[in-house]
């Protein structure tokens, strides 16, 4: 007697699709592997993320006076776009745009794209909250796992890794993983046995070797330790989770580009690499 509980679909690939699949799984995975990559992705469907975009971008003044920093365009679309796409590739359809200074800009534009299958929506400051403070006030959105990114990203992450790696801290007592980078110059001391962030610095330091690369992923509990309206994650927050050893750091296994456009050199890094071929992602 059949299970009437249990589906079947047939799915038809290509030759060469099929090929890959096999050498990536092995012949006798495919099935599992194939259950395991629906189920994170129907998982991502359920995470809400928030993009911070309301800065104030004073380090690129006198442009930034007039034009929001992460409006600022590299290649056909303003940096602010890339970390949207990013989102839309994982399947985290679910975006909210967290809009301080200049907020207008960025409604404006973004409000008459069309993103196919993504919601967007739009959390407005009405006074400077900071990054904390813009977490805290879109507290009534998240009432579950979310991510948080800063608007003025580059990269090509893989964020199902960075999910996978939080669902497996939170067993653990975790509530925040931060995304983490080898530099030369850090703000992260990060015990890698435990995965753990000992020690966070607002501001770079010589002799730590990690950086925080500005994607988070929260448990609602965040929002405890968010004790004022207007507060930093990176000054309030991340330095008293690390101190509890509730702060793990997730460093990709594989090589990713990464690009945080907080100067004009970096501005300008960003437009060689879009020359170069290397924002193709």
């Amino acid at each position: 007697m059949k299970d009437k509980n249990i589906h079947k679909y047939t799915i038809e690939f290509t030759e060469n699709f099929w090929l890959n699949l096999v050498e990536v799984a092995g012949h006798g995975n495919v099935k599992q592997f194939i259950i395991q990559a629906l189920k994170v992705a129907l998982e991502a469907h359920t995470i809400k993320s928030l993009i911070l975009c309301g800065g104030r971008g004073t380090s690129f003044r006198p442009i930034s006076v007039t034009t929001p920093a992460v409006m600022h365009p590299i290649g056909y679309k303003p940096i602010l776009e890339y970390s949207i796409d990013l989102l839309r590739r994982h399947a985290l359809t679910e975006i909210y745009l967290s809009i301080g200074f200049l907020k207008e800009h960025i409604q404006q534009q973004f409000s008459e794209k069309d993103y196919p299958g993504v919601t967007l929506g739009f959390i407005a400051e009405e006074k400077p909250l900071d990054t904390a403070g813009a977490v805290l006030n879109a507290r009534k959105i998240f009432k579950s796992t979310f991510l948080v990114m800063n608007g003025d990203l580059i990269t090509n992450l893989n964020l199902n890794s960075l999910l996978e790696f939080h669902r497996e801290i939170v067993k653990e007592g975790g509530i925040a993983s931060m995304f983490i980078l080898d530099e030369p110059n850090g703000q992260v001391e990060y015990n890698p046995e435990e995965r753990k962030i000992i020690r966070f610095n607002n501001h770079l330091r010589k002799g730590l070797s990690y950086v925080n690369a500005g994607i988070y992923i929260f448990e609602p509990e965040i929002f405890n330790f968010i004790e004022k309206e207007v507060a930093s994650l990176e000054k309030d927050v991340f330095p008293v989770l690390a101190k509890e050893n509730l702060l793990y750091g997730f460093i990709p296994e594989a090589p990713v580009y990464w690009n945080h456009i907080n100067s004009p050199e970096r501005y300008q890094k960003g437009w060689a690499d879009f020359l170069a071929g290397k924002l193709d992602f």
